[in-house]
């Protein structure tokens, strides 16, 4: 175990070019979405991916972050999935970060990927990534990506009301030994059990392989409103900043998942963010699970933030997952 830095060394998106305004969201939904409706959320288009396989904009994003960091495929020790939504097959035996490797060509990575956690599977994407370089010496340099795809007609995530827009999109993160700066000070996660069915996809698999009627992303209403998910957060934050010697007066930016405007709004009056939460992305991207906190990332260091600031990085995945990371930049 070495005390090493970790951070950030590249960042990438991929945001597919063709975009559903909010009318043809709620024109294109199997349910009831009147665009009224929907409005307040603060989500006015999301982008659509069209084709025939998320991977396609998994190796897209990857290859940009590569570039961006100068690295070849070879460089890679390991490739870590962090996506939500189904993908291109539903089997034991496959995952993307495999089929990504391939086309990658980065034949010396080994691949794992995570799942189930919603906008907090970031956190534990790089929670993991952290500790393996900070345990192994030969492992310095990993891929996180994700590419996240809607299910056709189900864009429009409900718990009795609207909750959110979910739109399609790709990200990519470099994480290296010693990079110069984005430096992963510290990773928080913690999960609630009595929520594991609070979001899921009741039908379409291998319980009603023959239901596409239930191939619906599907938020349990009541499980969902029965959780402080923001007071639950902030206790979590203040937790790691405690340990590390830092108050959320400390915190120079904080970022979030691009849910809607309403949770957004209590994400800031929870955390007491008072004018340094950056709400960037939800208006043209809706939401993309953990791209958000990648999407919202990339806008702030491109908006001035400077060197030495502290980022908090913090988001609720629906209740189930929790978690915070905190980055020196």
């Amino acid at each position: 175990m070495t005390n090493d830095s970790v951070g950030i060394l590249a960042a990438a998106r991929f945001l597919p070019p063709r975009n559903l305004a909010l009318d043809g969201i709620a024109h294109a939904e199997s349910g009831a979405a009147e665009p009224e409706t929907l409005r307040g959320l603060g989500i006015e288009s999301v982008h659509v991916f069209e084709g025939e396989s998320p991977t396609e904009m998994a190796v897209a994003v990857s290859q940009s972050a590569m570039s961006e960091a100068g690295l070849g495929p070879l460089e890679l020790d390991a490739i870590i999935d962090f996506s939500v939504m189904p993908q291109r097959y539903v089997e034991p035996a496959w995952s993307m970060s495999n089929e990504l490797q391939a086309e990658l060509g980065a034949k010396k990575a080994f691949t794992l990927g995570f799942s189930g956690g919603g906008s907090g599977n970031i956190h534990a994407a790089l929670k993991f990534a952290r500790a393996l370089i900070r345990a192994n010496d030969d492992v310095n340099t990993i891929l996180l990506a994700a590419a996240d795809r809607a299910i056709p007609g189900n864009r429009v995530l409900s718990a009795g009301e609207a909750v959110t827009v979910i739109g399609d999109a790709a990200t990519a993160l470099i994480v290296q030994r010693n990079a110069p700066s984005a430096t992963i000070v510290d990773t928080i996660s913690a999960s609630n059990g009595a929520l594991h069915d609070v979001l899921n996809i009741p039908g379409g698999g291998m319980a009603h392989p023959t239901r596409l009627d239930l191939y619906k992303l599907t938020l349990d209403e009541a499980k969902y409103r029965s959780r402080d998910h923001m007071g639950e957060l902030r206790v979590l934050t203040d937790k790691m900043l405690a340990r590390n010697g830092l108050a959320r007066e400390g915190i120079d930016h904080f970022l979030t998942a691009n849910i809607s405007d309403d949770d957004t709004e209590a994400f800031s009056r929870t955390m007491q963010t008072n004018g340094r939460l950056h709400r960037d992305n939800l208006g043209a991207c809706g939401h993309v699970h953990s791209c958000d906190l990648v999407l919202n990332y990339m806008s702030l260091r491109g908006n001035g933030a400077a060197r030495g600031d502290h980022v908090l990085m913090a988001s609720h995945g629906m209740g189930f997952f929790l978690g915070a990371t905190l980055l020196k930049l």
